[in-house]
């Protein structure tokens, strides 16, 4: 008898299963009068919309029948506000988010208090949502950004201890050019970076150094100098320490303060006798970009840059110089005198300095390889 009950009823769900995926609405009520289910009652729900009905007396019958499901009342939240049913759609977002502990809950909480423009609510949260977050948070940052463009208070909202998010909070305030307010995000999250952090401090760092505002991106590769995340030592232009890998102690790491290294198919680099090897095809620009670096500076100081001298014997070029760009890419100085140095004053807390070969009047152009023992760089005063 017990067998036969359990086919009886195998049967009748199955039976039930498959009345609620057909396409007329009769079947899917046949189906929650056979099997009185929240998942059934949903595809009700569904097709009673889709025929222009109200779906909500469905909805509700599948949170009656699973109350402790964070599902079903995120749906009837979804459908009672699109009904006009605030009251209800505000009871089943936040009764979801105290069933669950997940970030899906809390995220549509705060679009809903977003929607209805209730900042102190939004603000709450959001920062819930954070605190349980995981993946992409970029969808609710640009939300707190469209609720309240103070770069302050989105800092205030980040959690302590997520690095995975407060690093996507560094990099949406670069992007909207609020670097300096993310500074201290930024230490907070270098005093404990960990290797897969570094990739979205440095992206912050460069942002900072396109924006011109070399004191917080000094700030930030100081903090990761001092870590070793980063080789080299911290910078401090009041000292006149502003060069980094001056003299290519270690291979060129291409972002931050360090040596960025031109790419192009006309152009290559190599270790060389504690320095660089660099080889043009001949095909290079008569006027071309080899190499640059961002350094610290202070403004209205008067500054000279040379190639450092090579060791005997090393092979040179002509042709090779250096040029000083501010941070909007306007040349500062360029060319150098007989002595061989390059004098500047800068106008900017951060330069870029920019070692470039232009074709020597008279003569072909370089094929071949030459060294370049390093850069020196000396503040005058």
């Amino acid at each position: 008898m017990c067998l036969g009950l359990g086919t009886y009823w195998t049967g009748r769900l199955a039976w039930a299963d498959h009345l609620s995926r057909g396409n007329d609405l009769s079947s899917r009520v046949e189906a929650v009068r056979l099997c009185p289910s929240a998942t059934l009652y949903e595809r009700l729900a569904e097709k009673r919309e889709e025929l222009g009905g109200d779906p909500l007396p469905d909805l509700e019958q599948a949170v009656a029948l699973e109350p402790e499901n964070a599902r079903w009342r995120l749906h009837l939240g979804l459908r009672a506000e699109l009904s006009g049913d605030l009251g209800l759609a505000e009871r089943s977002y936040r009764e979801a988010a105290r069933l669950s502990r997940q970030y899906q809950p809390r995220y549509l909480l705060a679009q809903y208090y977003f929607r209805r423009q209730n900042a102190d609510q939004f603000g709450e949260w959001s920062r819930a949502a954070f605190a349980t977050a995981y993946g992409d948070v970029a969808p609710l940052l640009d939300l707190c950004w469209r609720m309240q463009p103070n770069a302050e208070w989105l800092v205030e909202q980040s959690p302590a201890g997520r690095p995975e998010i407060a690093s996507q909070f560094l990099l949406f305030l670069a992007r909207h050019r609020q670097t300096g307010a993310g500074l201290p995000l930024a230490l907070r999250l270098t005093a404990t970076a960990r290797s897969e952090d570094l990739p979205a401090l440095l992206d912050y760092c460069n942002q900072c150094l396109y924006e011109g505002d070399g004191a917080t991106a000094m700030g930030v590769w100081n903090a990761l100098c001092a870590r070793r995340l980063v080789p080299g030592h911290p910078l401090d232009a009041a000292r006149g320490v502003s060069l980094t890998n001056g003299s290519f102690e270690h291979p060129p790491t291409g972002t931050g303060f360090d040596w960025r290294l031109e790419k192009a198919p006309w152009l290559g680099f190599a270790p060389f006798n504690g320095g660089l090897r660099l080889t043009l095809s001949g095909n290079q620009p008569e006027i071309c970009l080899l190499a640059s670096e961002y350094v610290p500076v202070l403004p209205e100081s008067r500054y000279r840059l040379r190639l450092a001298p090579q060791p005997p014997e090393t092979p040179s070029a002509e042709g090779l110089e250096w040029m000083v760009y501010d941070p909007s890419g306007k040349a500062v100085a360029t060319g150098r005198s007989t002595d061989g140095w390059l004098t500047f004053t800068p106008a900017t807390e951060v330069v870029r300095i920019g070692l470039i070969y232009r074709r020597p009047l008279g003569s072909t152009r370089l094929e071949g390889s030459a060294s370049i023992a390093g850069a020196q760089l000396e503040l005058v005063r």
